[in-house]
């Protein structure tokens, strides 16, 4: 998220409503985008820049600018350039897409699956302890699940790994996210996690921040993965769709 969209993958809004678009008229809109066309062409002084840029040559870039200056077309600077000895590259176009829209296709998924399911996918936040020690990683957590359209139950701190993964498990989640502090972890997130893999072992389990020194051992107690400022959120999002059966 270090380009951010508001609204897309930053400040999500889980409850907005799709904009409803108007038909349009495209034969109104096409005959009035070439009235204007013509209207601009009329007033355009390019017709000297444009047979300078045709002669091809040394300055045909500084031409081309010319033309573009005083009116000339896009069409109209293809034409001269393409008639300019000297010219006989062919550049193929860039494809033009959206920043947004690979985040906009996490949506879509997320909405995909409540028209087959009826309710979105949940996530359980495993909230440890009282409110100073996991609101700030919880908060993030939410705000960061968001992006992918989950319903992230918010609940209150526990006070045990084994009441929290009670709590999990009663709500029917396909994935827990732990969040507490760094200093905090290693009591909690190695119980935390075996408790609920062993009732369960296809739930997805996350923690909420990147401890370094204790990420191998994490792992090995069956984090699948952690939730932090520096997260790819698009790669971890798509993969958290596919764990909780939102994609496949």
């Amino acid at each position: 998220r270090q380009d951010i969209f508001v609204g897309v993958n930053m400040y999500a809004n889980v409850k907005e409503t799709p904009l409803t678009v108007p038909p349009a008229d495209a034969g109104a809109l096409q005959r009035q985008r070439a009235g204007e066309l013509a209207q601009y062409r009329a007033a355009a002084k390019a017709a000297d820049a444009l047979a300078r840029l045709a002669q091809g040559g040394a300055g045909v870039m500084e031409a081309a600018i010319a033309a573009a200056a005083q009116g000339a077309t896009l069409g109209e600077l293809t034409k001269a350039l393409g008639s300019s000895a000297g010219v006989k590259a062919a550049v193929a176009a860039i494809p033009a897409h959206r920043g947004a829209e690979p985040f906009e296709a996490l949506r879509k998924a997320a909405e995909a699956y409540v028209a087959c399911t009826g309710a979105p996918a949940k996530v359980f936040l495993a909230n440890m302890g009282p409110l100073a020690q996991h609101k700030a990683r919880a908060d993030f957590t939410r705000g960061f699940l968001e992006v992918a359209a989950f319903d992230v139950i918010y609940s209150d701190g526990f006070d045990s790994p084994e009441q929290a993964a009670d709590a999990a498990l009663a709500a029917g989640a396909p994935a827990v996210v732990i969040c507490s502090t760094d200093a905090t972890y290693p009591e909690l997130v190695p119980a935390l996690t075996q408790r609920l893999k062993a009732t369960n072992p296809k739930i997805a389990v996350l923690v909420a921040g990147y401890p370094k020194e204790h990420v191998a051992d994490f792992k090995a107690a069956g984090v699948d993965d952690f939730i932090y400022t520096g997260a790819n959120c698009l790669e971890l999002l798509r993969n958290l769709q596919q764990k909780t059966g939102v994609t496949v």
